[in-house]
């Protein structure tokens, strides 16, 4: 996506096995309907890679970016033991994924190896990811690491909903976090969110349309340029808006928020692969 970007060469090898074990042990306990944690296995994986583009893209020095990597990796840990528990991915009904997170960390000692330093940054960025916004005096490296993990689940977050909610399959459940697909209803406040140009919020959502736009808010919380561009470029919010009729309550949102992306393709000179 940038062509200044530099390859930066981080071996993290030894935790992703280690990930990718763990994963796989949690999956097998699974006595019901495991696809949920599988997907969350695939998207950790996508998560890093984007993670990858983003440390490059931005030309970050090589501890910055392990640090990255390695909360980019561990960032949804605590999503095997949140299903396993609770069948469910809202926090609200269930646990904070993240803390979560850190407990499993801390637990498993699979982060012993790095230095005291190292370990702190990582777990930090892991237990703050799933916050609403970033607590104003967070230390700006944290901040730093914390913002690539946020932008990176973003990206693949919007490919798994384009892919689920644009397929032939009904929709799962799980995926949408239990919201009714009922086009004759939306969120006051989800709407407003839009039109003032902010973020929408989960705890607003009040149905499958409501999520649709809530992704296509999330263009106003990217934090690097890499992340923008990669947003814009592979079209998935604009598939997702795209999809929803006109008859809906939310056309004018879903509207406002197509041109306001346009505009942002034409600013940028990219042209959404269609």
């Amino acid at each position: 996506m940038n062509s200044a970007a530099s390859p930066i060469f981080v071996d993290i090898s030894s935790h992703l096995a280690w990930f990718t074990a763990y994963a796989a042990e949690k999956t097998a306990q699974e006595k019901g309907d495991a696809s949920p944690m599988d997907l969350k296995l695939q998207h950790t994986l996508n998560v890093l890679e984007n993670a990858r583009r983003i440390v490059e893209g931005e030309n970050f020095d090589t501890y910055t970016a392990r640090l990255c990597l390695l909360a980019a990796l561990y960032h949804d840990v605590g999503r095997f033991e949140q299903y396993l528990r609770y069948h469910t991915f809202r926090d609200r009904e269930s646990c904070n994924h993240g803390q979560m997170g850190v407990r499993i960390l801390k637990a498993q000692g699979c982060l012993n190896g790095e230095s005291p330093k190292t370990r702190k940054l990582v777990m930090a960025a892991v237990g703050m990811h799933n916050r609403f916004a970033l607590p104003a005096q967070t230390q700006p490296l944290i901040a730093r690491i914390t913002n690539v993990v946020r932008d990176a689940d973003k990206l693949d977050i919007l490919r798994i909903m384009d892919e689920h909610l644009s397929g032939p399959a009904p929709y799962n459940p799980t995926v949408v976090l239990q919201q009714p697909d009922d086009p004759t209803i939306a969120s006051e406040a989800v709407l407003r969110a839009v039109f003032e140009h902010r973020v929408a919020a989960y705890a607003a959502l009040r149905c499958v349309n409501d999520f649709r736009l809530l992704l296509g808010t999330w263009f106003f919380d990217l934090h690097f340029a890499t992340c923008r561009r990669k947003f814009l470029h592979d079209g998935y919010a604009d598939n997702l808006l795209r999809r929803m009729p006109d008859s809906v309550p939310q056309a004018a949102a879903r509207d406002h928020l197509l041109t306001l992306l346009d505009t942002a393709k034409k600013d940028a000179q990219i042209t959404a692969l269609r």
